[in-house]
């Protein structure tokens, strides 16, 4: 058992579809970053800035010890961008935390997704989300990282992953 659960990918990786199943099949629950960050952000994300960032973040990691506070287990929490997910994790390093890192092989497929209009999030900028995902893929390491090829898998199969390795640790 693990205290938090952490998801993270580029916009159209995935990561609120396996979230929302694998909250279903932990019996657990599902914290998405962006909803916190909405309180500020307006429909096409482009007017944030660094003071809500940081208020933001606070508000999570406050949020998360809580949890813990009432013995929670495998709390998911996803939503986050390269600077916040280390900033966080670095909050937490005192907590049993695990990251699952999705990315996608096909930048086209990402592409595709992120410009999905069903999409919870308004995020639409493509590029930048394939710039992240190569980067996760590619650069990123965090401690008890596993990152998993989300680019072909149906969400179920990619659950069944997750929790055969949450169940191997």
């Amino acid at each position: 058992m693990y205290n938090f659960i952490f998801i993270l990918g580029a916009q159209g990786a995935g990561k609120t579809t396996l979230a929302r199943l694998l909250k279903e099949k932990l019996n657990s629950v599902h914290i998405d970053f962006d909803w916190i960050r909405g309180f500020h952000l307006n429909n096409t994300w482009t007017n944030t800035n660094d003071i809500e960032e940081k208020m933001s973040i606070e508000n999570l990691v406050f949020l998360l010890r809580n949890y813990a506070k009432h013995n929670y287990k495998n709390v998911i929490v996803g939503g986050f961008t390269e600077k916040n997910i280390e900033r966080i994790l670095e909050e937490l390093k005192d907590y049993r935390n695990i990251v699952f890192t999705f990315y996608l092989t096909d930048d086209d497929k990402l592409k595709k997704r992120v410009l999905t209009e069903t999409r919870d999030s308004g995020f639409r900028d493509f590029e930048e989300s394939i710039k992240f995902n190569k980067k996760l893929r590619d650069d990123l390491h965090f401690t008890n990282e596993y990152k998993i090829d989300n680019t072909d898998k149906t969400p179920e199969k990619t659950v069944k992953q997750i929790v055969n390795i949450l169940n191997k640790s």
